[in-house]
């Protein structure tokens, strides 16, 4: 720890903390910005120091520390905003009263009822959509508060509340193409195929209409107009991977040779067995529980019954997590190093010889029950699955029950398709595959199943 005088100046002491910060030194780091914040109280830098060192070690009380350092910036509401979702990524449901501060003070403020909202959703604090009510009570008209609202409500999968909360406010909207995609998509999702149908009627041929189209052909039956509209969204799109995912299945449905093309070459997909010995893994599933603090499934994730860590796990400075990742890199890249040939337009494909990072990151944990419902990844080129705690139940290879399924489509769609492949989870074993791809587990009862996934994204190479 660093040594300070009863002479050294705040000036100083702050100086010091700031190199141990740079130094990722965290715990010296915490101390000589709590003694540079006892001389002087008001430093913006050490305040705002002593939060990002709160954030890289998790600290229980890290809040408080927060709620300081966001007190200088209360004339830039937007900054101010970016960091209480900093904190909320790094203490979960713990950052409520973050958020209940804001919105005191900017109760219109539709990103920060979303947050706020996915927050006391995983930690059960109540119904989520209160402050929602709360704010539209008194700003009834405010047209991106109620989009905002009836979004929430579909990722949470109250499509029929949201729906009927649109009609209720039909009137404000008309005209709206906004309003009128996301009434598609509700409907869509909702199975609810001749009132989309029918909205749709009165649609334009942008790009996420047809997409819209081809979705709603797919769920009448009409998989050959499904595929014709599809194609046309990523020759105009081909970084939509949404677009991608159905025309998967239209493919698929109608027999369209390029089917193989997309996912038939070997090895889009497949598993194999990380260089961790059952100790290591011990030790990763200890340290991945501590962070499990939420009670509830995330909103608008494909987690059900289940848990996910806050933020991104990779960004985590605990040696466990980082065994893990040098794992995974080095699993990963013998991956990309066996997948075909590059090919500029195919979804994958095109960034075979490019640099990978990786994108988002988190862990999922089922205790006793639960499942992954059919879903892709749009933000991603490889998406994965790596298994670190698995209950003995999962070894039925007749029943599979919580084994990964990689290609059946989700239920709302009512195709009767089976999985590309299905996939049984063991302890160390990654699973790549395009991110495009529809993905999901078999529901299983009885034991832990933990388990982390992240998406991979393209790097230039230079």
């Amino acid at each position: 720890m660093a040594e300070t005088s009863g002479t050294t100046s705040p000036a100083e002491i702050e100086r010091q903390a700031l190199q141990l910060e740079r130094e990722q030194r965290f715990e010296e780091a915490r101390h000589a910005f709590d003694a540079a914040l006892n001389l002087n109280p008001s430093s913006q830098t050490s305040a705002e120091g002593r939060a990002r060192v709160a954030l890289a070690l998790r600290e229980a009380d890290g809040v408080r520390h927060c709620a300081r350092a966001l007190a200088f910036h209360d004339a830039h509401p937007e900054r101010q905003l970016r960091m209480i979702g900093t904190a909320a990524s790094a203490f979960g449901h713990t950052a409520i009263p973050l958020f209940e501060e804001y919105l005191g003070r900017h109760p219109r403020s539709a990103a920060a009822h979303e947050m706020l909202a996915e927050l006391r959703a995983e930690g059960s604090a109540g119904d989520f959509t209160e402050d929602y009510v709360s704010a539209l009570r008194d700003y009834p008209n405010d047209k991106p508060l109620l989009m905002s609202f009836w979004n929430t409500l579909t990722r949470a999968g109250r499509l029929d509340e949201a729906l009927e909360s649109m009609d209720a406010n039909r009137s404000l909207f008309e005209g709206d193409r906004d309003f009128a995609m996301l009434e598609v998509n509700i409907a869509n999702h909702a199975g609810l195929t001749d009132r989309s149908s029918k909205l749709l009627e009165n649609l334009d041929d942008r790009p996420d209409a047809k997409l819209a189209r081809g979705l709603n052909r797919l769920q009448l039956g009409l998989p050959d107009q499904a595929a014709e509209l599809l194609e046309s969204v990523v020759a105009a799109l081909p970084d939509n991977l949404e677009a991608w995912s159905l025309l998967e299945l239209a493919w698929r449905i109608t027999g369209n040779p390029r089917h193989a093309w997309l996912v038939g070459q070997p090895p889009l997909y497949g598993c194999s067995d990380l260089d961790l010995d059952p100790s290591q893994l011990t030790d990763i599933a200890a340290s991945l529980r501590t962070m499990h603090q939420a009670t509830a499934q995330p909103l608008g994730q494909s987690v059900r019954g289940g848990t996910q860590t806050p933020g991104q796990l990779f960004l985590r400075h605990e040696p466990e997590i980082k065994l893990l990742h040098d794992a995974l890199v080095a699993a990963i890249r013998q991956f990309v190093e066996n997948l075909p040939a590059p090919d500029p337009l195919h979804p994958l494909l095109k960034h075979r010889d490019m640099g990978m990072a990786f994108g988002p990151s988190w862990s999922v944990r089922f205790t006793g029950s639960g499942h992954h419902a059919a879903h892709f990844h749009p933000g991603g080129i490889l998406s994965s699955a790596c298994y670190i705690v698995v209950p003995e139940t999962l070894t039925d290879e007749e029943e599979k029950p919580g084994w990964l399924e990689i290609g059946r489509p989700p239920i709302e769609l009512g195709l009767d398709l089976p999985p590309l492949a299905t996939i049984e989870p063991k302890p160390g074993r990654l699973v790549l595959f395009p991110s495009f791809l529809f993905h999901g587990t078999r529901p299983f009862t009885g034991g832990e199943r933990l388990s982390v996934a992240f998406d991979l994204v393209p790097v230039p190479m230079r």
